[in-house]
């Protein structure tokens, strides 16, 4: 697995927010490689996608969300895509 850099940690943090809030995902959040198919239901899936394309305005095609399998491949999708303004503060940075 590919490190994630601190800006897509941040995008990840914010992901599982939006999931726990808008989605009610309970327990432990995923592991940054760990399939989301296996957390989340196609029903629940769409509506993260919807959740963190109107956070951080972009828009992700079926295709992209198809290629976006874990959590760091749609923390990874969103952190080049997003505007600047629409990202998380990185932690640590000033």
């Amino acid at each position: 697995m590919v490190p994630m850099t601190p800006a897509e940690a941040a995008v990840a943090r914010e992901i599982v927010r939006l999931a726990q809030e808008e989605l009610r995902l309970e327990g432990e959040p995923p592991a940054p490689d760990e399939p989301l198919a296996g957390r989340l239901d196609s029903l629940a899936l769409l509506g993260l996608v919807v959740a963190v394309e109107d956070r951080f305005h972009v828009i992700l095609r079926d295709d992209d969300a198809a290629g976006a399998r874990t959590l760091a491949d749609l923390s990874r999708l969103v952190a080049t895509r997003a505007p600047a303004e629409r990202l998380p503060a990185v932690e640590g940075a000033p």
